[in-house]
C-alpha cells in the first residue's frame, strides 16, 4: 500500500488531540470489552477495518472488535437496511453499525442510536476533523427533523459521467465540457453507438442506470425528484419527472444508443468495451484501473435546467444498546482517522470525506479530470433517503424496469409510481 506523508501531516495531529478529548480519555487502556460492529461487505471495506481493528488493538489490547459483514447486491441499500434493523429487532443489536446515508433516517427513526454530538460537542480536535470535511456533506450526515448527528462521517460518493476518451477520439468527437447539456449528451450517445454490416449494435453510446442512486441526477439536473425537499410526498407526477423518463428512455427505444434495460452500473459493459459512456461514483476505479480500457475521463453530468449530481455519504453510528459507549466512540475515531481515510485514498473504491485526503496529485491523478470528484462535494444533493428507503428503492426501481423494458406505458408508470409512493409515504408520516 502506498503511503503519501504530505496530506496525513495535519490530520495526524488532529488524531492526536482526538485521543484526548471526551470519547477516548474516559477508556482506561487495560479495559476487558467486546465490541460488535456491523458492516457492508468489499475487499475495500474489510482490509481497511482489518488495519483499523489492528491499530485500536495496539491501544486497548484486551478489546475483542467483532465484525459483521453484510453484502451489498447491485447497490441495493434497502435490503442492507432491512437486515440490520431486523438484527436490531431481533435483540442482537450491534455496538457500532456503519451504514450509507439511504440508511440513516430508517435507524433514526428506530430510536436505536445515540447522538453523536454527545462526543463532538466542545471537543475542538473532533470540530477540526470536521472542519476538513466539505460542510454540504457534514449537513447530510444530520438527521431530517432533529438535527441531530447520528453517524460520524467516513467516506462519500457521487455520479460523475465515465467516457472513454479512444471511442471519442476514433468517433472524432471533442471529449465533453463541464456545462454540456442533455441535447449533446443525447447527440453524442448516438454518435458513439457502432453497427456492424447486419445492423447489429457492437458499441453503445450510454448505459442507462440500473439502480435508484444512479438515477438521481437525471431527475436532478431537470429540476425532478423521486420525492419533495422533505422527503415526505411524492413528487412524480411532474412535467419533469415524465420528462427524465421519457429521455432515458428514448436513448434505449427511439436512438438505439443504449441497450435494453438491466440492474446494474455498466462497469462491466464498459470494462468490456461495449459501452462508451455509464454513469457512476468513484468505486468503478479499481475496476476500471485493473482492466483494458485506460484512457478514461470523467466528467460532470449532463444537465437540462440545472448542472448538479447526488452524493451519498456513508458514516458510523453507536446504537443505545451498546454497554460501552465511550470505548465504541474510541474506535468510531479509529475508523474515521487519517489512516482510514488514507486507505479509503490508496484503494479508490470511495472518496475519502476529509478534503486533505480527497485531493491529492495521486488521488486526482486517474481518470483524467478527477478533480471534479470533490468540486461536486459543494453542490451535490443527499440522495433521497426517507426512513422507508427501502420501500420507496423497490417502488421506483419496479416501475422503471417495466416502462424501460417496454412493458408499461409512461402514464400507467407515472400514475402506479405515484400511487403507491403516495401510500407508502403516508404509512411512514403517520
Amino acid at each position: 500500500m502506498k503511503t503519501h506523508t504530505r496530506p496525513i501531516a495535519l490530520p495526524i495531529a488532529l488524531a492526536a488531540g482526538l485521543a484526548a478529548s471526551a470519547g477516548q480519555a474516559q477508556v482506561a487502556s487495560d479495559i476487558e470489552a467486546t465490541l460488535s460492529v456491523a458492516q457492508w461487505s468489499s475487499e475495500q471495506i474489510i482490509s481497511a477495518t482489518d488495519a483499523a481493528i489492528a491499530r485500536f488493538a495496539e491501544k486497548y489490547p484486551n478489546v475483542t472488535i467483532e465484525t459483521q459483514y453484510i453484502p451489498i447486491v447491485s447497490g441495493n441499500w434497502g435490503d442492507y437496511i432491512n437486515a440490520i434493523t431486523n438484527q436490531i429487532a431481533a435483540g442482537d443489536s450491534p455496538d457500532i453499525i456503519a451504514v450509507a446515508i439511504e440508511g440513516f433516517a430508517q435507524l433514526a427513526a428506530s430510536g436505536v442510536l445515540m447522538d453523536l454530538d454527545t462526543f463532538t460537542e466542545g471537543n475542538e480536535a473532533a470540530a477540526e476533523v470536521m472542519a476538513g470535511i466539505e460542510q454540504n456533506l457534514l449537513d447530510g450526515m444530520r438527521t431530517k427533523g432533529t438535527g441531530e448527528l447520528n453517524f460520524f462521517p467516513t467516506e462519500w460518493n457521487n455520479i460523475v459521467m465515465y467516457y472513454n476518451k479512444d471511442m471519442f477520439d476514433a468517433a472524432g468527437l471533442d471529449y465533453p465540457a463541464p456545462d454540456w447539456t442533455w441535447d449533446e449528451f443525447r447527440q453524442v450517445a448516438a454518435d458513439l453507438t457502432l453497427r456492424d454490416d447486419a445492423g447489429n449494435v457492437t458499441q453503445y453510446g450510454y448505459f442507462v442506470p440500473g439502480f435508484f442512486f444512479g438515477m438521481e441526477p437525471w431527475y436532478l439536473t431537470n429540476e425532478a425528484a423521486v420525492l419533495d425537499a422533505e422527503w415526505r410526498e411524492p413528487t412524480v407526477d411532474t412535467p419533469e419527472f415524465r420528462e427524465t423518463l421519457e429521455f432515458l428512455h428514448a436513448l434505449i427505444h427511439e436512438d438505439g444508443s443504449a441497450p435494453a434495460y438491466e440492474t446494474g452500473v455498466g462497469i462491466e459493459k464498459f470494462n468490456a468495451g461495449q459501452i462508451a459512456m455509464f454513469s457512476a461514483g468513484h468505486w468503478p476505479v479499481p475496476s476500471i484501473r485493473a482492466g483494458e480500457q485506460q484512457n478514461v475521463g470523467v466528467q460532470h453530468m449532463p444537465m437540462n435546467k440545472v448542472q448538479t449530481t447526488v452524493y451519498g455519504i456513508g458514516g458510523l453510528g453507536i446504537t443505545k444498546a451498546t454497554e460501552h459507549p465511550d470505548l465504541a466512540w474510541a474506535f468510531v475515531e479509529e475508523m474515521t482517522g487519517p489512516e482510514y481515510q488514507q486507505s479509503l485514498a490508496d484503494d479508490g473504491s470511495s472518496i475519502p470525506t476529509a478534503r486533505a485526503f480527497a485531493t491529492t496529485d495521486e488521488f486526482t491523478a486517474w481518470p483524467d479530470n478527477s478533480e471534479i470528484f470533490y468540486e461536486t462535494a459543494e453542490t451535490a444533493i443527499p440522495v433521497t433517503s426517507p426512513a422507508n428507503y427501502a420501500v420507496v428503492q423497490e417502488i421506483v426501481g419496479r416501475y422503471l424496469s417495466t416502462y424501460f423494458n417496454d412493458e408499461v406505458g409512461l402514464d400507467d408508470t407515472i400514475a402506479g409510481m405515484d400511487r403507491e409512493l403516495d401510500r407508502a409515504m403516508a404509512r411512514a408520516n403517520r
